[in-house]
């Protein structure tokens, strides 16, 4: 696993290089990734990174004007992270299966909750003339619940995780098109999906079955 995540910090160094993106963008990236990747395997330690993280994207983010991400990176992602580091040092010196999965009744909650702060960032965002309203929108409601689903131990942050990952990829791919900087973190990103797409098979036994009998065909 270590291997995987050196492999992944030099991808995102080569890319930053090539794409002549800044110092900062790239160093920005290099921490999101040791966030993203332990946090992936249930390793608590992720989460320092993650407040290391959230401190200089939501930096960039005011920069660029994609002011969900800021917000989001600034007032929830540092609290939570720091939060869930405790929770899961704690939970951890208990047994190692931390993670649960949602009920009905929780889905159905979870589902209510992303609808409504869409609705209320939609609006938010045409007020500040955000550069992107829709994928911003999108990017901060699946990442703010992925969030706090992870803080509270519940499997299905990897899969809102895994569309957190996909829209982010858009949404700094524009940016960098609009900027010329900003390559590092939209292929963060994209690793980001590759390894929500990793724990996803980790969590759910079921999908990894399913996902052996297909390579049997």
């Amino acid at each position: 696993m270590k291997k995987l995540l050196i492999i992944q910090v030099v991808i995102i160094l080569l890319v930053g290089i090539i794409g002549n993106d800044s110092l900062f963008s790239i160093v920005n990236s290099c921490i999101g990734i040791c966030f993203n990747f332990l946090v992936s395997i249930n390793n608590p330690i992720g989460f320092i990174f993650g407040v290391i993280y959230a401190i200089l994207n939501g930096i960039l983010s005011i920069q660029t004007q994609v002011y969900a991400t800021a917000f989001f990176m600034i007032f929830i992602q540092i609290p939570m992270a720091i939060y869930s580091y405790i929770s899961w040092t704690r939970k951890k010196e208990v047994s190692e299966a931390i993670m649960k999965s949602l009920n009905k009744k929780q889905i159905f909650i979870v589902s209510i909750f992303m609808i409504v702060l869409s609705l209320i960032m939609y609006f938010v965002l045409q007020k500040l003339n955000s550069s992107n309203i829709i994928v911003d929108d999108f990017f901060f409601v699946v990442t703010v619940t992925s969030c706090l689903l992870l803080a509270f131990c519940y499997k299905s942050a990897y899969l809102i995780t895994f569309f957190s990952g996909v829209s982010g990829s858009i949404l700094w791919l524009v940016q960098m098109i609009n900027t010329g900087n900003g390559l590092s973190i939209s292929v963060f990103y994209i690793i980001v999906t590759i390894n929500a797409v990793i724990a996803l098979f980790q969590q759910y036994e079921s999908l990894n079955r399913f996902f052996k009998k297909l390579l049997k065909i």
